[in-house]
């Protein structure tokens, strides 16, 4: 009986020594996913500044008269457009005054984390898009 006993005690020291062993793998396994998931999480996103709540990208194209600035924060609810000066509101705080007053640009779109401009034919996305970057940063972080 003690032969019993003790290849008892040894079994069951095996099987406690298994189970911590394969709870430490998972442990370790779940903090590298972890890790894993929020690096791949993060590779897209740009580093949090404060400027990131201005333009964040373009897709400008010189051979397109029409230009995509991708912002950090959304503008507005809903999807506005503006096809001449005429249409701006009057409840207008000024971005799209402000879009409209860069030469060459005829209309303007804004659909939540996004400013669509058209510009003529004639004029250079190199002189549009600074006009651009200060005025939605003026837009989104008023100097007083």
């Amino acid at each position: 009986m003690k032969a019993s006993k003790a290849g008892s005690r040894s079994l069951k020291r095996y099987e406690v020594t298994n189970l911590l062993f394969l709870l430490t793998i998972a442990a370790v396994l779940i903090v590298v996913g972890g890790l894993v998931f929020n690096h791949y999480r993060s590779i897209n996103k740009p580093p949090s500044q404060e400027s990131d709540l201005g333009v964040v990208s373009e897709a400008l194209n010189p051979g397109s008269d029409v230009g995509m600035f991708y912002l950090g924060t959304a503008i507005s609810e809903t999807s506005l457009q503006y096809k001449s000066r005429l249409e701006i509101p009057v409840t207008d705080d000024g971005l799209v005054r402000d879009l409209f007053a860069l030469p060459g640009v005829e209309e303007v779109t804004i659909d939540r984390t996004m400013i669509i401009l058209r510009k003529i034919p004639s004029t250079r996305w190199e002189n549009i898009q600074p006009g651009v970057r200060r005025i939605v940063s003026n837009h989104l972080h008023p100097h007083f």
